[in-house]
């Protein structure tokens, strides 16, 4: 399921995004009923519960308190995958989204017709981006665990090693068999050792991938071309890193 959070501080507003976004979904037979929409008065409330993950944010830039660039802004420094639609009165504030590599924005006041495009385009590349549930198994048993929480995975040995945003998860197989299930997940191959997803990555720095946790994985020189390749045609498809 596609997660939607509309921050907005006026109840009317966000009600009629709500309504456009519902009435777009029901028409559509790609999506129905597979997205969940979530309304927040406020950019600290959904600072407050944005580690639940939600795919996409429509963020009101004008709010009282903290607002929606602000928060955006908090927002990137620990989630770089949420996307992020801004919802304004003035064009100029708008410009400054992609700073926060906003996808779109939205000039009010809206209409239903102003949604169509950078919401078409926003629930695309969520869906392309949604996580797979994988099975682990390992000496404990089995472990279930959504793609989307891996940074990479390393083999050793036949053991495969889990770097997940909730820590490491051991495993057995093949890290090529892994790779194969996972073409529509966006994980890159960067050496024989790694398998990296690149919403994780904070920088490439000559043969190094750095990740967002510190770790330098080598990037094989055989695999080096294809590796940037992948990782440009994954940045132009509308991804941040």
């Amino acid at each position: 399921m596609l997660r939607i959070a509309i921050i907005e501080d006026q109840q009317h507003e966000a009600s009629k995004l709500e309504k456009y976004i519902t009435r777009y979904i029901e028409q559509s037979e790609k999506y129905n009923n597979n997205i969940s929409i979530e309304l927040f008065s406020s950019a600290v409330d959904f600072l407050k519960n944005s580690n639940i993950g939600y795919d996409i944010t429509f963020f009101d830039i004008e709010m009282p308190g903290l607002n929606g660039m602000e928060a955006a802004t908090k927002l990137r420094e620990f989630n770089k995958q949420t996307i992020i639609i801004f919802v304004t009165n003035l064009t100029q504030y708008a410009i400054k989204g992609y700073q926060v590599s906003a996808l779109d924005y939205i000039i009010k006041p809206i209409t239903y017709n102003d949604i169509i495009l950078p919401l078409e385009r926003a629930l695309l590349l969520a869906s392309n981006n949604a996580g797979l549930q994988l099975t682990i198994r390992n000496a404990d048993g089995l472990t279930r665990i959504d793609s989307r929480s891996i940074a990479y995975i390393d083999i050793l040995d036949h053991k495969l090693t889990f770097h997940t945003d909730q820590g490491l998860i051991s495993g057995s197989g093949s890290l090529t068999k892994l790779e194969e299930s996972l073409p529509n997940h966006h994980f890159l191959r960067c050496n024989n050792c790694y398998l990296v997803n690149p919403k994780y990555i904070k920088t490439v720095e000559k043969n190094f991938v750095i990740m967002m946790d510190g770790s330098e994985l080598k990037i094989s020189n055989p695999r080096k071309k294809a590796f940037m390749m992948e990782l440009t045609e994954w940045l132009g498809s509308g991804n941040v890193v």
